[in-house]
C-alpha cells in the first residue's frame, strides 16, 4: 500500500535537519571520510525511515554482492558536458600543492591582463553555473546563469606561490574536454555580460567513481568530488530530483538522505518505507528500495547497482552536499535537480519570464504546488480514483480507456462516471481557500500513443480533451455552481497527438500510459502575494 507524504513539511525539516548537520559536527550524518571495506573506500546513507530513526544502512547490503564493472559502463557512456557538472579539488589542498608544484610542469600563459607561469593542469575545476559561487570562488552567486548558450566552469591553476582562477565556457568530445576563458564585460548591476579572450585549455578526462582525471602531454592529475575530500568536515548530504525527461529507478522521483532524515518519494508522491545506499570509490552506487504492505505484512525489496558521476558543490553552508547521476551502460538516469529548478523550467514552458522573478519567489510556488499535488492525490486515494499525478511534469492524467471507447472521442458512460467522481475532488481542493487565486487557468491536454497517423491523432486527441471539457463543465457532471463560471472562464484544452508520449522505466514508449487526458495548472504569478496561507 502506498503512503503520500506532506511535501511542504518535509521539505521544511529536511532544510532545518541539514543545516543542524552543517553547522554541528556532532549532530547525527554521515562522515564525508567513509570507510575502507575489501581495499576500497565505502560510504553508507540512510536506512532510517521517519518512524525509525535509529535504523542503520550497513545492514540492508549484507550477502549484496558488487553485480557491475564500473570502467565497463564509464566507456561505453557518451559523456555530455551537463554530466560532469560539480566541483573536483584536490583532496587536501594545503597539503597536496606541494606535490603538485612538484611533479606537474608549469608553462607561461598569455591571458588578457598579463602573462602568467602556471600548472598545466587544473588544481580545480567548478563546473556548472550553479557551482561557480562557493565558499571555494570569488565569483557572485547566480551571475553566470544569464549564460545559457554554453555550459560554463572557473578553473583554478597554481602558480610557484599561489592559486588563481578564471571563468570559461566548456565543451565536450568523447574524452576531450576544451576550456574556453571568458572576460566579464558587464559592469555593477548591469546584466552579466561576457566575451571570448582566445585562451583555451584542452584535456583529456576520465572518471571514475568520485575522482576526474585531467592529462595533458602525458602528465595526469587525479582530483576528486569536493564532498569526499579533506576541505570540509561536513557530514555527508546527497539529495536530487530526477530530470522530467530522465528515465526512473524503479519510480523513484526523488530523494534525501542527510543525518537523521532520510526518504525517497514516487513520482506520484508516495514514498518507500526504507531507502538505503552504498558507494564505493571504484564507482559503485547500490541502491536498496523497499515497501511494506500494511494489509498483508509482504515486504517487497528493489536492489539495484550503477555507476554514478557524483555533482558535488562546494557551498557555504552544505560542504559535504551531493546529487548523483546513475550509470547501467545504456541509459543515465539524472537525479540532479533541485525543487527550485524544476518549477523554473514548469513557469517557462507557460511564458513566465523567470529571468525577473527571485529563487525565493520560485521555490515559494514550486512548494505551495505540492501541497496541492499533496491533498489531491491524497483525496484520490482516499475515493479510489485511479488519476496519476505526474510532479515533474505538473499532469494529472486520466485513462484514455476508462474515459473513451477504442478510437472514440465522445466520453463513456464509464468515464462520466469517473469524470464525477474526480472533478468533486479537483475543484473541492483547487477552489480551497488555501490555493485562492494560485491558478490562473486550467489547461485539459489530450495525448495518444504514437502509433497511426500523426494528423489523426492530433484530431482525436483535440476532440477527447474538447469532450472531456464539455462534460466536466456540463450540469450532468455535478460540478458545485460556485465553482462553475470560474471554471467555464479559466478551462481551455489542446490536442498534443504524439508529442507528448509516456516512457517506462527502460526508457521505451509506454502505449498505454501515453493514451491520456490530463489536467495541468497555469500558475498565476502576478497575484502570489494575495494566496491565502
Amino acid at each position: 500500500m502506498k503512503k503520500t507524504i506532506k511535501l511542504l513539511s518535509l521539505l521544511l525539516v529536511c532544510a532545518f535537519l541539514m543545516m543542524l548537520c552543517a553547522c554541528d559536527n556532532g549532530a547525527p550524518g554521515v562522515s564525508n571520510v567513509g570507510k575502507t571495506e575489501d581495499g576500497k573506500l565505502v560510504w553508507y546513507l540512510g536506512g532510517n525511515s521517519i518512524m525509525d530513526q535509529d535504523a542503520k544502512p550497513e545492514p540492508f547490503f549484507e550477502g549484496v554482492e558488487d553485480t557491475i564493472n564500473p570502467e565497463q559502463i564509464y566507456n561505453a557512456t557518451q559523456f555530455t558536458a551537463d554530466m560532469i557538472h560539480g566541483v573536483y579539488t584536490l583532496n587536501d589542498k594545503d597539503k597536496d600543492l606541494k606535490t603538485v608544484r612538484k611533479e606537474i610542469p608549469f608553462e607561461d600563459v598569455q591571458f588578457y591582463n598579463g602573462t602568467h607561469n602556471i600548472t598545466i593542469l587544473p588544481v580545480a575545476v567548478y563546473l556548472g553555473a550553479e557551482n561557480i559561487c562557493s565558499t571555494q570562488t570569488k565569483y557572485k552567486y547566480g551571475e553566470f546563469k544569464t549564460i545559457k548558450e554554453h555550459e560554463v566552469a572557473v578553473l583554478e591553476f597554481a602558480t610557484a606561490d599561489q592559486i588563481g582562477q578564471t571563468p570559461c565556457i566548456y565543451e565536450v568530445d568523447g574524452n576531450n574536454i576544451t576550456f574556453k576563458q571568458v572576460k566579464q564585460t558587464s559592469t555593477g548591476e548591469e546584466p552579466f555580460a561576457y566575451e571570448l579572450t582566445g585562451v583555451e585549455f584542452k584535456y583529456t578526462f576520465k572518471l571514475s567513481g568520485p575522482y576526474m582525471t585531467f592529462t595533458k602531454d602525458r602528465n595526469s592529475l587525479k582530483l576528486k568530488a569536493f564532498c569526499l575530500t579533506k576541505n570540509t568536515d561536513q557530514k555527508l548530504s546527497m539529495h536530487g530530483y530526477s530530470l522530467h525527461d530522465s528515465p526512473l529507478i524503479h519510480e523513484l522521483d526523488y530523494f534525501s538522505s542527510s543525518g537523521m532524515f532520510n526518504y525517497a518519494v514516487r513520482r506520484d508522491g508516495s514514498y518507500f518505507d526504507r531507502a538505503a545506499y552504498k558507494i564505493d570509490d571504484e564507482g559503485r552506487f547500490t541502491v536498496y528500495l523497499s515497501e511494506t504492505d500494511m494489509v498483508s505484512g509482504e515486504t517487497e525489496k528493489i536492489i539495484g547497482q550503477y555507476a554514478y558521476i557524483m555533482q558535488s558543490g562546494a557551498g557555504a553552508f552544505f560542504g559535504a552536499d551531493f546529487s548523483i547521476i546513475l550509470l547501467d551502460g545504456s541509459k543515465a538516469y539524472y537525479y540532479t535537480d533541485d525543487i527550485t529548478d524544476r518549477e523554473a523550467r514548469a513557469l517557462e514552458e507557460q511564458g513566465v519570464e523567470v529571468e525577473n522573478m527571485t529563487e525565493e519567489e520560485i521555490k515559494d510556488i514550486a512548494e505551495k504546488k505540492a501541497d496541492l499535488f499533496d491533498e489531491m492525490q491524497k483525496e484520490f486515494e482516499a475515493k479510489g480514483i485511479n488519476a496519476t499525478v505526474n510532479r515533474a511534469t505538473g499532469e494529472i492524467a486520466l485513462d484514455a480507456t476508462v474515459l473513451f471507447a477504442v478510437n472514440e472521442s465522445a466520453v463513456s458512460d464509464d468515464g462520466k462516471a469517473f469524470l464525477q467522481k474526480f472533478m468533486d475532488v479537483y475543484t473541492t481542493v483547487v477552489f480551497g481557500e488555501k490555493y485562492k487565486g494560485f491558478i490562473s487557468k486550467i489547461m485539459i491536454e489530450g495525448h495518444t500513443d504514437p502509433t497511426g497517423s500523426y494528423e489523426l491523432n492530433q484530431t482525436l486527441s483535440k476532440a477527447r480533451a474538447d469532450s472531456v471539457k464539455d462534460y466536466c463543465l456540463s450540469a450532468e457532471c455535478g460540478v458545485d455552481a460556485a465553482y462553475l463560471t470560474t471554471l467555464q472562464g479559466m478551462t481551455e484544452t489542446i490536442g498534443y497527438s504524439c508529442d507528448k508520449p509516456i516512457y517506462d522505466a527502460n526508457g521505451e514508449v509506454d502505449l498505454a500510459a501515453s493514451r491520456r487526458v490530463a489536467f495541468r495548472f497555469i500558475i498565476n504569478v502576478e497575484k502570489q502575494g494575495q494566496i491565502s496561507e
